[in-house]
């Protein structure tokens, strides 16, 4: 990954400017969001290992932490594509000119559709949970995902062997990627549907009893990500090459990236504090609460509760039921 070399950029204005548009060239700018994004990613990954570590720890554990850390992964390879296809840095040279890759599969694919299918499959998981009272698991729980995924596989594949001009295309007199817009209108779709599908699970868990406020951590995480999905439609089909603008692509970079780490921190910033710093003290509280109002079937987390304490070789007492509940301990 190159940074901006004045020579080059001064040549790309001229090429901008022959075009009829005008070209802001990479500058400090540029490489102070590199840095500062990289290092919040940087934090991040601690956070997401952190997680994954103390994924049996109860209250880590009813955030689905494996999705969690998969929004993490998810996350970082959206902003990998961010920095190719926004044009903070130097593509020419470097393994960022394949814009295919870093442009579409990572970004699109691996990034972004990745990221908002699993919001949805968290709604979901709730949904079969509180609605429905069907365990998290087995093929109705992974199949459609499965299903989602193999359109995204096969939409990559044809994408892959469609001519350039019809797919992502590296445009080497500006050094930026562009995408057809057929493509960026399909994809789109496909993220639209998505995210509505995302709001209308919310919608049916509304009324929903929970010890942990998931109904509204479900509105927020969704109106998070259409918040990201309104913004990004209106930049790309408005100001289709914003990349050559410096104001449009730091904006555009900035706000990804926050939405993302709003919506990540916001539902697991409580669990990891708590873990963290109030281990037992938490934990004590957390068990009361869930017994205090009755859900510890839909959580399933009577048995998690048991096997962590054994793993932590402390006594069941530690992490008793209150002693007004008879049922403790039973299915």
């Amino acid at each position: 990954m190159a940074f901006p070399d004045t020579a080059f950029e001064e040549q790309r204005v001229l090429v901008a400017a022959s075009a009829g548009m005008t070209l802001d060239p990479r500058n400090t700018a540029d490489l102070v969001i590199v840095i500062l994004l990289s290092v919040i990613y940087g934090i991040n990954l601690f956070a997401a290992l952190f997680v994954l570590f103390n994924r049996k720890y109860p209250p880590i554990k009813s955030k689905v932490p494996l999705i969690m850390v998969a929004m993490y992964v998810s996350s970082v390879f959206w902003f990998i594509g961010d920095l190719a296809v926004d044009g903070h840095v130097t593509l020419v040279g470097s393994v960022l000119e394949h814009c295919r890759g870093f442009g579409f599969w990572l970004r699109i694919l691996v990034g972004v559709c990745t990221i908002t299918s699993l919001i949805a499959m968290r709604c979901y998981t709730y949904y079969l949970v509180f609605n429905k009272n069907i365990p998290a698991r087995g093929l109705r729980y992974f199949l459609p995902l499965g299903i989602y995924y193999l359109c995204l596989i096969a939409c990559g594949i044809v994408v892959s062997v469609l001519d350039l001009t019809k797919s992502v295309a590296y445009l080497p007199e500006i050094d930026l990627c562009n995408m057809a817009k057929p493509l960026k209108i399909t994809m789109f779709v496909i993220l639209w549907v998505t995210v509505a599908l995302s709001g209308l699970i919310s919608w049916k868990t509304r009324n929903i009893k929970s010890s942990f406020n998931e109904v509204r951590e479900m509105f927020f995480t969704f109106f998070v990500i259409l918040a990201a999905l309104i913004t990004n439609t209106a930049v790309q089909f408005a100001h289709p090459y914003y990349p050559i603008s410096r104001k449009y692509r730091i904006v555009s970079t900035l706000f990804d990236a926050a939405c993302v780490n709003v919506l990540w921190w916001g539902i697991m910033a409580k669990p990891v504090y708590n873990c963290l710093f109030k281990r037992q003290v938490y934990l004590q509280e957390w068990t009361d609460k869930l017994y205090q109002d009755g859900l510890q079937k839909e959580y399933e987390m009577t048995k998690y509760i048991t096997e962590y304490a054994l793993e932590e070789t402390h006594t069941l007492e530690t992490y008793k039921q209150p002693s007004h509940d008879p049922f403790y301990g039973t299915e």
